[in-house]
């Protein structure tokens, strides 16, 4: 896997909106801030062809969201937000195991 390609991709996040999403051929993962849509498909292709080799599935498209960190507050002290960004991937063809329970 190309290391750009490798850093883009965080993790996937497994709630249960996109456990019901899932099962329609979207998948939602969490990505780096600065990484554009053209980045992140070539990033979950590779992943797809490094996990499943047999599998016969391609993106179709990918959408992102801008992530805002909440602030918390403990009495006087509060803890910087962690902004972040999500996509939302649309995958044809065969599912993914990634997101079975």
């Amino acid at each position: 896997m190309d290391k750009r390609n490798s850093q883009v991709i965080v993790r996937p996040l497994m709630t249960e909106k996109s456990a019901n999403m899932a099962s329609g051929g979207q998948y939602t993962f969490e990505v780096v801030k600065d990484a554009n849509k053209v980045e992140i498909k070539q990033a979950v292709e590779q992943l797809i062809k490094e996990l499943y080799p047999t599998n016969k599935s391609e993106v179709v498209s990918v959408n992102t969201s801008a992530v805002r960190g909440r602030f918390s507050r403990r009495r006087r002290h509060g803890r910087a937000p962690k902004d972040g960004k999500k996509a939302i991937v649309t995958i044809a063809g065969d599912p993914l195991d990634l997101f079975e329970a």
